[in-house]
């Protein structure tokens, strides 16, 4: 089974240029350069036009000095025609555009932008709320041109989090799927099953455990085939894709997070899309990618929530 190639928001086309980070000027030789292009993220959320695309800024747009937003500035990476920054930690703005996430825009924008985008966001989150040695509590400095912090107290340094969840698109002996709808979720809403791997646990031991102790149903280890990952920055998460298969379908859910369990055929799984009674995350997640896969063919987007 060949893994999903088109997952949204694991599309990135741009070189990094980690080489970069250990320059210690890389900043202020970029922010001379008519070249640099400037991506603005606030409160978690991009600039984008009418038509969807990133708003990307030169450094003359940016009103606030050099100095001030220093140490909010990140390397995104480069390539034959621009180096990429994003400004985060809501230091900088701009007036009269439309901010929204990449949650619901991310399958819209091209493979640059994304790959930068994601990128962006995932470090405005980790730079917001680890300002803070987490050994002696110490303010820490950014460093590696925003993608490390440096405590000057301890002489450690740290780097951006990456949590890694399973998601599964789980089948029976039926090719049923098992899809859940959480307790906070609106009537109608299902996903496919996933959950956070846990210290000391492989991620195929995650599927096993959390479809488990959400939805009550065993799950064949040997059956669990891995469909591919994508970045989910909200704030820290990497979703890893996976198809299984079921040696139990009794449904017992877990009622503290799961509102519902439900196994579908796939006329079961139409019918209730058309009819609207059953909504689906949108194209820009994993899981609707991973559905997809079980479904056999495009799913319309107007069975999907936005």
């Amino acid at each position: 089974m060949k893994l999903i190639s088109d997952l949204p928001l694991a599309r990135f086309d741009t070189d990094r240029a980690a080489g970069m980070r250990s320059n210690a000027n890389w900043l202020t030789d970029a922010w001379a350069s008519d070249s640099t292009r400037i991506l603005v993220v606030q409160e978690g959320n991009v600039p984008v036009t009418d038509d969807v695309s990133l708003i990307w800024v030169k450094p003359s747009a940016i009103s606030e000095p050099l100095e001030q937003v220093r140490d909010s500035a990140v390397l995104l990476g480069v390539d034959t025609d621009h180096t990429y920054i994003a400004l985060v930690n809501d230091v900088a703005s701009l007036d009269a555009i439309s901010w929204l996430s990449l949650r619901g825009i991310g399958s819209q924008l091209s493979s640059r932008d994304v790959g930068l985008a994601i990128a962006a966001v995932a470090l405005n989150s980790w730079h917001a709320t680890h300002k803070y040695c987490p050994r002696c509590g110490t303010a820490t400095l950014v460093v590696q041109a925003g993608w490390a912090r440096h405590c000057p107290t301890d002489n450690s340094e740290h780097y951006p989090r990456t949590e890694p969840a399973m998601i599964a698109a789980v089948n029976d002996d039926k090719d049923r799927i098992l899809l859940g709808r959480r307790n906070e979720w609106q009537p109608g809403w299902f996903s496919t099953l996933a959950g956070f791997v846990e210290a000391g646990e492989s991620a195929e031991a995650c599927v096993v455990r959390e479809v488990f102790e959400e939805a009550g149903v065993h799950v064949d280890p040997s059956s669990l085939i891995y469909l591919g990952s994508q970045p989910w920055p909200f704030p820290a998460s990497l979703m890893l894709g996976y198809r299984a298969t079921a040696v139990s379908t009794e449904l017992a859910r877990e009622e503290a997070e799961m509102a519902e369990v439900r196994w579908f055929s796939k006329e079961e799984f139409e019918a209730a899309c058309i009819k609207q009674e059953l909504r689906l995350p949108n194209d820009s997640t994993i899981a609707f990618h991973l559905i997809q896969h079980w479904y056999g063919k495009p799913i319309p987007t107007e069975w999907t929530r936005k």
